[in-house]
């Protein structure tokens, strides 16, 4: 009988980790994909911001930098990082954008403008199915019997896109 309950008990627990384990593996197959759509969506706002520059220049007739560090933006590989510093070229080229009305009338200009809303709006969308399905991994890996092969693979938890641990309480000051 003993061996019954023995043998019922492993059949379970393996049940367990293939149901957990198929479970974690689409999860991570979901952030890789995420991950190479923000990386893609960030590259190309990174290119609308170089365009805008350039554009920029022309209208106003000049030589100076407008976006200062900006050619010497590099990827990584963090695409949290990149993502932070593009977030400072954006504010600026939309202060340069209210400043500089004649900017407005430009058709390239409002071209640029808008894609550059655009990538916004999908960066805000990637981010948040990111951190949703970051916060399902990290549940899952803290789940018996995936604990078990978590702790021996030295798996980590996924952090949030804004780079914060899922037991931090301070949810307020995400980034986006």
């Amino acid at each position: 009988m003993a061996i019954i309950i023995v043998v019922l008990v492993i059949g379970i627990i393996i049940v367990l980790y293939n149901i957990y384990h198929d479970k974690l593996n689409f999860v991570i197959s979901k952030l890789n994909n995420i991950e190479e759509k923000l990386k893609s969506t960030l590259l190309k706002r990174k290119e609308l911001i170089k365009d805008a520059e350039e554009l920029i220049r022309e209208k106003l007739k000049t030589e100076k930098n407008i976006f200062d560090g900006l050619e010497n933006l590099k990827d990584n590989g963090n695409i949290m990082e990149l993502d932070r510093k593009l977030l400072i070229y954006i504010g600026e080229f939309h202060l340069i954008k209210e400043k500089y009305t004649k900017l407005n009338k430009d058709e390239k200009f409002k071209k640029i403008a808008f894609a550059i809303t655009e990538t916004e709006d999908l960066l805000n969308a990637y981010k948040e199915y990111y951190n949703d399905n970051a916060s399902k991994y990290n549940k899952i890996i803290k789940t018996f019997p995936l604990i078990i092969p978590t702790i021996l693979k030295r798996r980590k938890e996924k952090l949030f896109f804004d780079n914060k641990s899922i037991d931090d309480i301070d949810y307020s000051d995400f980034k986006y």
